[in-house]
């Protein structure tokens, strides 16, 4: 728990040097603040244990922009192509992630990809994806970034 407050704190007073200067004047008032900041977000977000696996991150962080520089390019040509009709759907997709902070993480990095957003949880349990394009197989896509982000972070699915 230390090694939380510790990182917690330093990473907000980093924050603080880069929105208000490292005046020597005002560090004792950047200092507190990181203090109470890193207490009280260890309130609300206790920290968890994660086995973060630095390989498939790096893949993971590597080929997000390339996903999202395709998707990006897909999603400008269906808008700006006349000829292309877009068939926008909501497909059900079931996760295998557990609801909580992980599914939660998982779904805030699939919004980052052009065509497909996250939106909402149906009735019995299944994510809500809106796709731009409904006749891909998004729900093969998102378990196959599930499973990568899953590899990255070291979560069971």
């Amino acid at each position: 728990m230390a090694a939380a407050t510790a990182l917690r704190a330093t990473l907000l007073l980093g924050l603080w040097c880069a929105l208000a200067g490292a005046a020597p004047a005002d560090m004792p008032v950047g200092i507190a603040a990181a203090a109470l900041g890193a207490w009280a977000s260890l309130l609300m977000v206790p920290p968890v244990r994660a086995r973060i696996r630095p390989g498939a991150l790096a893949t993971l962080l590597l080929q997000l922009p390339a996903k999202a520089l395709g998707a990006g390019i897909a999603v400008a040509r269906v808008a700006l192509d006349p000829r292309r009709r877009p068939n926008p759907r909501t497909i059900a997709w079931t996760p295998r992630l557990p609801p909580g902070r992980a599914r939660d993480a998982f779904l805030a990095y699939a919004s980052l990809l052009p065509g497909t957003l996250p939106a909402g949880v149906g009735p019995d349990g299944t994510v809500l994806v809106h796709a731009l394009d409904g006749e891909a197989d998004v729900a093969a896509a998102m378990t196959m970034e599930e499973a990568l982000f899953a590899r990255a972070f070291g979560l069971d699915v």
